[in-house]
């Protein structure tokens, strides 16, 4: 019984952090993992959406269910910023709390860090008690982080590039 209940939470987790939210010209597609059919939604069938308690979860309400929508879904940050107006109960200043209170990721040069940890690389920021300097801090965590680039001798933008609805920071500094 642990083993199963182990394994439904596991692939919970990884199937949150792969699952996509895609946005469409009148609503949006919920592409999940491993064959599952893509769930397409007109903003027109959404009845209403809230944050949850935590505001680490999105609750979609059509008229069959809900669907709850994980922070760490991608696509989750670009899709609050993209809410119809017409959804007058939806908390749109609580959208504007989150994105403005994201901070910059060091690695990767995104303004995706929440909860200490960065919503598009998946690393934690720097701090003194790393063991590391800062900048072999960076330089190792970075080196992990376009590994695919380094391997397959491709190169590495030394300006960050928007995606998934975050920013970038101007002022990263690519140290590899």
């Amino acid at each position: 019984m642990v083993g199963y209940l182990m394994r439904k939470f596991l692939f919970k987790k990884l199937s949150n952090a792969i699952t996509d939210i895609e946005l469409t010209k009148s609503g949006f597609v919920i592409n999940e993992p491993f064959g599952a059919k893509p769930k397409e939604l007109e903003w027109n069938d959404v009845k209403s959406i809230r944050f949850s308690n935590n505001d680490k979860v999105l609750i979609v309400k059509t008229a069959e269910n809900e669907i709850a929508l994980n922070d760490d879904q991608i696509g989750w940050f670009e899709f609050i910023q993209n809410i119809p107006e017409s959804f007058k109960q939806f908390d749109f200043k609580k959208v504007n709390f989150i994105i403005d209170s994201l901070k910059s990721c060091e690695v990767c040069g995104i303004v995706a860090v929440r909860n200490n940890i960065c919503k598009v690389c998946d690393c934690e920021p720097w701090n003194q008690n790393s063991g590391k300097s800062k900048i072999d801090y960076l330089k190792e965590k970075q080196i992990e982080h376009f590994e695919y680039e380094l391997k397959n001798k491709k190169e590495i933008k030394k300006i960050a590039e928007p995606e998934h609805g975050f920013k970038t920071d101007r002022n990263w500094k690519l140290y590899i």
